[in-house]
């Protein structure tokens, strides 16, 4: 158990184990932190871990970096305990309203394009679905519309799964903390209504993967693999502003897709 957290309002480290939490000047700190969820930010405590290396092991067990704090006695001594907030999986009516645009968007920006695009697409094995399949002469991506919550392990997976059927995966979320940034092909887009996802209004992509490189993961890679090995593709250098962003070129076996910086009638969603 972690004997701190993050204090994501304040920007202070609060010290579970201290009894003024390592503030004496909030006297209010602790009625703060131990406030019902619902009556508070759920996202008001993080992980010191996932604050400091943008990442923690909680993640990959299905839970959440976001904290809850909890009073636990033994032995008539009471002490303050963090644990991890569980992933709400479910999606809402405005998230599956948003979901559903996106897919059609995607499919109906591709087939301007001369593209074709299959919906909530089955492999010949039952083994994935993928959101939006897009085709053409160089290959196949895999569109996933995710606007509701995802584990990493859930994004390493089914990113897997993909790779492994041929077709290269690529995410799209309006979150900038989804757990899908930089553990698969992703690209971040504005959050908006339903309505307008759905209309013929140009969207921006705001970040995300301008180039990919498909390498093996072992021993020798020049790069840290993205979960516990295996061929998965990983986007180059860190997440910026698209369309500015660019990315090394290593030579040899590359397979690039690029960005043009829009999702919308006027977007070329075709592999570069």
């Amino acid at each position: 158990m972690a004997n701190g957290v993050w204090h994501t309002g304040y920007e202070i480290v609060v010290h579970l184990t201290h009894a003024d939490l390592g503030h004496p000047n909030r006297p209010g700190l602790l009625e703060e932190i131990t406030r019902p969820i619902g009556d508070r930010d759920r996202q008001l405590l993080e992980c010191l871990e996932h604050h400091e290396d943008g990442i923690c092991q909680a993640e990959g067990e299905g839970r959440t970096p976001w904290m809850a704090i909890r009073r636990r006695t033994i032995d008539g001594v009471t002490t303050l305990v963090a644990a991890h907030l569980p992933l709400r999986t479910k999606a809402t009516t405005e998230e599956s309203d948003k979901h559903k645009a996106m897919k059609e968007r995607i499919a109906r920006t591709a087939q301007e394009h001369g593209l074709t695009a299959d919906l909530e697409a089955r492999s010949d094995d039952g083994r994935i679905r993928t959101d939006v399949l897009i085709a053409g002469p160089v290959g196949k991506v895999g569109w996933e519309a995710q606007y509701s919550p995802i584990t990493a392990a859930t994004v390493r997976r089914r990113s897997t799964r993909a790779v492994e059927h041929g077709i290269t995966p690529l995410w799209v979320t309006s979150d900038g903390t989804s757990a899908l940034i930089d553990r698969a092909p992703w690209v971040l887009v504005d959050d908006q209504p339903w309505h307008v996802i759905a209309s013929r209004k140009s969207m921006l992509v705001r970040a995300g993967a301008r180039n990919l490189q498909e390498w093996r993961c072992d021993e020798n890679s020049q790069r840290p693999c993205p979960g516990s090995g295996g061929r998965i593709p990983r986007p180059l250098g860190p997440a910026r502003p698209l369309p500015a962003a660019e990315t090394d070129a290593p030579t040899g076996r590359t397979r690039r897709h690029e960005c043009d910086g829009k999702l919308g009638a006027d977007a070329d969603p075709r592999p570069a």
